[in-house]
């Protein structure tokens, strides 16, 4: 402050020196004039020059913290977009969830009411009204013959068979939980009569996990069978030994002409089981992941049905939450 005062002072002084040696013809006075003068106006300059600087430095630094607060600010609103986002798409999950629910609800009734009127037509053949001595009549006759047993009919059967390790690699790339009964309900829908079996390789001594895994398929009657484990020591990995094997000979075992197979996998190496169950006249459904079915084993089943399709009757809601 103090230099800034004196500027004017060492200016008007610096001219009359210079002034007055001009006139006096004494170019010592008259130079060391000049160089004052340069002087004062040198650091008038550097003055200037430091306090734009500083203003500048200031300016940044204002500049630095409003930046860092609209940064934090634009990552705590996209941290709210992403939080948004997920909560849309569990929205439109369960719509689709409660969705396929209502339709399988909807298929339930028609075929409720399909085997009611059914029923009632069955009645009303069965109360046909009759004299009473056609009744006696029927009565005697019934008497006098024998009673004929009826012959049996025959019962077709929906038998699902579902290749464990293929399933599980299949629902983990879908990135659901299954519910295990609703896959029951959704395979048995149609069925008079049906059988699951869920073949799996089993750790020895087994897990606690897969014990209570087990179990919970049990309990749904699920017929688990258990195959022995052992290890890859080429890539570090582990084996089910012989479930294909189980499956194939298990199914040609128990089928039955105008029986329904569900086979729940994408494995090629059931193509000569299924194209020999087809021989014996039962109907094979084929139930994998896209990308994970085999094109000789889709060309020969009757039918395929895409899990990618049926995982949203299939995924339990716990699967769905925000983090």
């Amino acid at each position: 402050m103090k230099s800034i005062q004196a500027f004017p002072i060492t200016i008007v002084a610096s001219t009359v020196c210079i002034l007055t040696g001009t006139m006096s013809k004494q170019p010592l006075l008259r130079g060391l004039a000049e160089i004052a003068a340069l002087g004062a106006i040198s650091r008038k300059i550097m003055v200037k020059q430091h306090q734009l600087d500083a203003n500048n430095q200031k300016l940044l630094t204002l500049l630095t913290k409003e930046n860092t607060c609209l940064q934090a600010k634009l990552s705590d609103t996209q941290h709210e977009l992403n939080k948004l986002d997920k909560k849309v798409k569990i929205q439109n999950t369960c719509q689709r969830l409660y969705l396929s629910k209502i339709d399988k609800l909807q298929h339930q009734q028609k075929v409720l009411v399909g085997n009611i009127s059914q029923l009632q037509v069955k009645l009303e053949k069965t109360n046909i009204p009759r004299s009473e001595q056609n009744l006696k009549d029927n009565q005697k006759k019934f008497q006098k013959s024998p009673v004929k047993s009826l012959p049996d009919a025959q019962t077709s059967v929906t038998r699902v068979y579902i290749d464990g390790n293929n399933f599980s690699f299949a629902v983990d790339r879908l990135q659901i939980e299954v519910d295990y009964n609703a896959l029951r309900i959704e395979l048995s829908q149609s069925a008079t009569a049906s059988t699951f079996k869920y073949y799996t390789g089993i750790y020895s001594p087994m897990t606690e996990g897969q014990e209570r895994f087990l179990s919970y398929l049990s309990g749904l009657r699920y017929e688990v069978i258990g195959l022995p484990i052992l290890p890859r020591p080429e890539s570090n990995t582990i084996k089910t030994v012989g479930d294909d094997v189980k499956i194939a000979v298990d199914m040609l075992g128990e089928v039955k002409q105008h029986d329904r197979v569900i086979l729940v996998s994408g494995d090629g190496d059931f193509v000569p089981a299924i194209a020999e169950l087809k021989r014996r006249g039962a109907e094979v459904t084929v139930i994998a992941k896209k990308g994970m079915l085999s094109q000789q084993l889709s060309e020969i089943a009757d039918d395929v049905i895409f899990l990618d399709d049926l995982q949203y009757q299939i995924a339990k809601y716990t699967k769905l939450s925000v983090a």
